[in-house]
């Protein structure tokens, strides 16, 4: 397994560079297919959990009141095997309301309360790296960035992270933190795999994808990046497989440019002997930039598949003629 370093108030995180996804947990999901998906993760070399407070949550149009299940299904699992010092315990917070997106939550109030709530649900005191979901950027960074200090040195977050930020804004908000002696933004998740989409495809402006823009600004940065989405929702195995495309992938990732890299997908795949997955991975994994992955698979026959192909790498010249 590889892994990638994020700088932590105490010292290094150490993270398995593929990360196993737990949206869905106790929803779509089953506990029982959750924690043999956990089991399997670990029992192949993996050590880090990304889950969040919205991840199995119903949309009821009630922030507060909305029950998730995936952050309890994460803590049960963990009680139950006794491993919280073995694992990478991810979550996630101030999402905006879900069937109210203009219902922004990105408030020290917010980030406060959804914290509170993820480690009760976890049964955990703290967790190793605490994102912000969404960002808002009407708001300045400052009480952002003074709040999530406040956590660090309260000992319930060991490391901070942004998801769907743009780098400028990571950038801005590093800044502030740099001359004001606050604890910084040490990771980044936004949307990234070989093939291209745009938060517009997604339908939900508030994401941030990889474009060019963002990755110029990430090779100067050098912030780690934690890749959602890094397998195209299976995009590319689909087609692999001669497998129809439901149409929430098809509208996200379908398109003559992605077609185009589909097929040097496939080139790739039959010089090494790899599948579809694994080269998405690899693409991820091998980057330039420091990176990880994060899958979402929701069957041990499809964790296994990606799993495989773990210490795979491409050269760097490689990836960029994926994409290019």
């Amino acid at each position: 397994m590889k892994f990638l370093d994020v700088q932590a108030a105490d010292g290094v995180i150490r993270m398995a560079k593929i990360v196993k996804g737990a949206d869905h947990f106790g929803e779509s999901i089953p506990e029982e297919t959750a924690f043999a998906l956990m089991d399997r993760y670990v029992a192949l070399g993996g050590n880090s959990i990304d889950v969040a407070r919205i991840y199995g949550k119903i949309r009821c149009g009630d922030m507060e009141g909305a029950y998730a299940h995936s952050e309890g299904v994460v803590g049960r699992w963990m009680k139950a095997r006794g491993n919280r010092g073995k694992i990478v315990l991810i979550t996630k917070g101030a999402h905006h309301n879900m069937n109210h997106p203009a219902e922004k939550r990105v408030t020290p109030e917010c980030i406060r309360s959804d914290l509170e709530t993820s480690l009760k649900e976890l049964g955990v005191g703290h967790v190793d790296i605490y994102f912000l979901h969404r960002d808002d950027p009407t708001k300045p960074v400052g009480p952002i960035i003074d709040c999530l200090d406040e956590l660090v040195k309260a000992g319930k977050i060991r490391a901070a992270g942004a998801s769907n930020w743009t780098a400028a804004r990571i950038d801005e908000a590093n800044a502030y933190a740099k001359a004001h002696g606050k604890t910084p933004f040490a990771v980044s998740q936004i949307q990234w795999s070989i093939a291209r989409t745009t938060p517009e495809l997604w339908g939900d402006p508030s994401l941030v994808t990889m474009n060019e823009a963002e990755y110029a600004a990430y090779q100067k940065n050098q912030i780690p990046v934690m890749a959602y989405a890094s397998q195209s929702a299976g995009y590319f195995s689909k087609l692999s497989a001669g497998q129809e495309l439901k149409p929430r992938v098809a509208l996200r990732f379908d398109s003559p440019e992605n077609r185009e890299r589909f097929e040097r997908v496939m080139a790739l795949c039959a010089r090494t002997g790899k599948t579809a997955a694994q080269i998405s991975l690899a693409y991820i994994l091998s980057n330039p930039l420091p990176a990880a992955a994060i899958v979402g698979c929701s069957t041990v026959e499809q964790l296994e598949d990606s799993m495989a192909g773990m210490d795979f790498a491409l050269d760097a010249k490689t990836c960029m003629e994926l994409v290019e």
